[in-house]
């Protein structure tokens, strides 16, 4: 997973791209408290996405299942987000 920071609101979590395939639009969401943005800038407040389907704010499909996923390089490219990036964590087992 890419991520642009640690999640300013629970200060736990990374801050993934991530990506709805029924739109293909783009947004910031934290991987541990669900927090949400709609662009990298994160100094604004999130928003909470109802649980637990974690519908996308622009098609209403849910982020966390197939096919939504963690962006890779090549789409945070095309978003024009990769000045946001600050690394990339190691795949979950």
């Amino acid at each position: 997973m890419f991520y642009v920071g640690i999640c300013p609101f629970c200060e736990q979590g990374s801050l993934g791209v991530r990506i709805c395939n029924q739109a293909k639009d783009a947004v910031i969401l934290c991987d541990e408290c669900d927090a949400m943005w709609l662009s990298p800038e994160i100094n604004a407040p999130p928003a909470f996405p109802e649980q637990p389907a974690l519908p996308c704010p622009y098609c209403r499909g849910n982020l966390t299942d197939a096919p939504a996923h963690w962006a890779c390089f090549g789409e945070i490219f095309q978003k024009g987000w990769i000045s946001a990036v600050r690394g990339e964590l190691p795949e979950e087992r």
